[in-house]
């Protein structure tokens, strides 16, 4: 009797931590994707969006949009809902044990590939050498060039492998592990933090707004996070198979039209500002910023 109540006492409290264990046909995204998502559409139907720029647009949001547009494209009915989970490994083990049916953001492929026997990984979204991500700080920040931004406490979280490990291997020492970035963004805010590393977002002024907060990149610098990024499907799931057949030939449509391209672009995540830039992207690399 005392096991049975502590296996009901634990599945509650499993279902209260992650609602969308009890719902079917789950796709996963970022809680921030989540509701950012329906602001950006606004009321429209997002299979018929051929420009995505405007508020709210950014690299997970647009995501979003291409899984739906892609099912639509593929001409298979796979009934689906998005549901939000912010740690990314939770994402991957329901993708693994089949209580999720896919991730609808990207994922790097290094963190897809130890599972690839319980994971379908689809066509790259984002080509190896295209993810650049700016060094944002606060608006009323000073940052000089030839200063060393080493030197600055940075701000990241150890589950994205990729910003942590480049970070280190530029020297940047005095990096500091916070969970979620609704956290990283108020520790720059309130001055604990330096700076973070984030996609360029749309605009000309490539302003990261969460909420109340806004950041701004520093001018004249990004960095390179070597690797492609994907989308997952469950092997374990009862659709999945489906699913990611579907996906992927409407993702290779998506990619044949350039229509992933333009969605990157219109999001600011591919952003024209940036292409002079100083680019940082391996220990070495000879900049005026004296990060190497």
């Amino acid at each position: 009797m005392l096991n049975s109540s502590r296996r009901f006492f634990l599945t509650l409290l499993c279902v209260l931590y992650s609602p969308w264990l009890m719902a079917d046909n789950v796709v996963l995204v970022s809680s921030n994707a989540f509701q950012d998502y329906e602001r950006f559409l606004n009321g429209r139907d997002p299979v018929s969006i051929t420009d995505f720029s405007g508020p709210y647009s950014r690299r997970d949001v647009v995501e979003m949009v291409l899984v739906k547009q892609a099912l639509h494209l593929s001409g298979v009915a796979v009934p689906f809902t998005f549901a939000a989970e912010d740690d990314p490994d939770r994402i991957i083990e329901a993708l693994r044990d089949g209580s999720a049916l896919a991730a609808g953001n990207t994922f790097w492929l290094d963190h897809l590939t130890p599972h690839y026997d319980e994971l379908r990984i689809t066509t790259a979204l984002i080509n190896r050498g295209e993810f650049e991500v700016g060094f944002y700080v606060h608006p009323d920040a000073v940052v000089r060039e030839n200063s060393d931004l080493r030197s600055r406490r940075q701000i990241s979280t150890a589950q994205w492998k990729q910003d942590w490990d480049s970070l280190h291997s530029l020297g940047f020492d005095a990096l500091l592990h916070w969970d979620t970035w609704p956290d990283q963004v108020n520790a720059v805010m309130t001055g604990d933090i330096s700076f973070l590393l984030a996609p360029f977002q749309n605009g000309d002024d490539m302003v990261l707004q969460l909420g109340e907060n806004r950041l701004v990149p520093i001018p004249g610098i990004k960095l390179g996070l070597i690797g492609s990024r994907h989308m997952a499907v469950s092997r374990a799931h009862p659709d999945g198979a489906l699913f990611n057949s579907a996906l992927q030939l409407g993702l290779l449509r998506l990619k044949r039209e350039d229509r992933i391209r333009q969605a990157y672009l219109d999001s600011g995540f591919l952003h024209p500002g940036v292409t002079d830039w100083v680019l940082i992207n391996a220990p070495g690399t000879n900049t005026a910023w004296q990060v190497n």
